[in-house]
């Protein structure tokens, strides 16, 4: 399996996953036009994309959804976004299986209607997506531990944001326990996952409120003996592509 974030940030989020039947979309931030040519460039591609799963309604991770259902992809989410976004879709049941990959949700405290993080498994390989969250549960992680490959938020560091030109009451909306995680409570995060995880992407981080060598800084010392590989997603280009499995 290959896995490539195609974009990631406030500006759309979109994540790859080139599986056993076909092509998988964890989100769809990004207008087609864009999605295709990040897929390219990365040198995979949407061709045979039936499935669309939606971590929430928030703009930044449905933009191009409509024009992915235009061309026949089905959406995968909860319930409650389901709802949200006033569409049919297929529900974020443990074990279903789309495209060859058994999804299992795990809920997020975000302010949308009902997030989830993803736990994806394919041939005894475990992929966890955790982002777009206030607090890191027992529940999450839990859910992540046996994930060799993980795809983990980390938004802001928490000088910069307190510092930072944003307006104090949505300061406090990314701090709170419904908003977004910052560097060093995403290292302390991953501490508890180190044992399984071989590859880790960071994403969502902030223009605004963090520096991406702030970030990899932040984790890599909190895994201070880690052998595996920290990577960054970026807002305006795909990551690198992992081959896991």
């Amino acid at each position: 399996m290959k896995v490539c974030v195609l974009g990631s940030g406030s500006s759309g989020n979109a994540l790859l996953l080139e599986g056993p039947k076909g092509p998988l979309l964890v989100d769809c931030g990004l207008l087609w036009p864009d999605l295709v040519a990040r897929a390219g460039r990365a040198g995979l591609s949407l061709q045979g994309l039936r499935y669309v799963v939606i971590t929430h309604e928030h703009a930044d991770h449905v933009r191009g959804l409509a024009q992915a259902r235009r061309r026949g992809a089905k959406v995968v989410a909860s319930a409650g976004t389901l709802r949200a976004l006033g569409i049919r879709g297929l529900v974020a049941e443990p074990g279903l299986e789309v495209a060859g990959i058994t999804v299992f949700p795990v809920p997020l405290s975000h302010d949308a209607v009902e997030p989830i993080g993803l736990r994806l498994e394919v041939d005894g390989l475990r992929l966890g997506i955790v982002t777009d969250l206030g607090r890191v549960t027992p529940q999450v992680l839990e859910a992540l531990k046996g994930c060799e490959l993980l795809v983990f938020e980390t938004n802001h560091d928490l000088e910069m944001l307190l510092t930072g030109p944003y307006p104090w009451p949505l300061k406090m909306r990314i701090l709170g326990p419904l908003g977004h995680l910052a560097n060093d409570e995403a290292a302390q995060a991953l501490k508890n996952l180190r044992d399984w995880a071989k590859t880790v992407f960071l994403a969502h981080l902030s223009r605004e409120n963090n520096r991406p060598e702030l970030a990899l800084e932040t984790v890599a010392q909190a895994l201070d003996g880690w052998t595996g590989h920290l990577l960054l997603t970026y807002p305006d280009r795909p990551s690198a592509v992992v081959s896991a499995g």
